[in-house]
């Protein structure tokens, strides 16, 4: 299907769990992407990646991997010309950045700023730079930016 053909007008794809928090992909390479995080009252939570099968018109879920927690916010790398790896930040109890790739996708870094006291306290959001993708700011429930 190209890119100005006949599409329907509304898609539907229903997860496994609640979902809580999502995002949709900028790259040009990976169009009609989303992350989806569960809501799972547990420490045991999801993200699914699912994305759009443009021969049947249905989003199919392409991986699934585990997080702590629900994701309070999930987000793409701001990479619309493709040429950053392919990252998925997320948070929760603390900011996570995943590589994602064809077939799995891992943890490519933890990032805890609280490094004197076993108490963590939760992200409530963040954003990803779109000028600088190095940079990423959260804020979290102790009212800290």
């Amino acid at each position: 299907m190209s890119l100005h053909g006949k599409r329907k007008e509304i898609y539907k794809y229903e997860a496994p769990w609640t979902v809580y928090a999502m995002n949709w992909s900028v790259r040009p390479d990976k169009r009609f992407r989303l992350a989806l995080g569960s809501f799972v009252e547990e420490y045991n939570n999801k993200v699914q990646l699912v994305g759009l099968d443009e021969e049947s018109s249905e989003f199919i879920c392409r991986n699934t991997f585990d997080h702590p927690y629900p994701t309070t916010k999930l987000m793409w790398i701001p990479d619309t010309k493709g040429v950053y790896p392919d990252l998925l930040a997320t948070s929760g109890d603390y900011l996570r950045v995943w590589r994602v790739g064809e077939t799995e996708t891992r943890l490519e870094c933890l990032l805890n700023n609280n490094k004197n006291s076993d108490f963590c306290a939760p992200l409530t959001s963040f954003d990803w730079n779109e000028v600088d993708p190095y940079l990423l700011g959260t804020s979290s429930i102790d009212t800290t930016c």
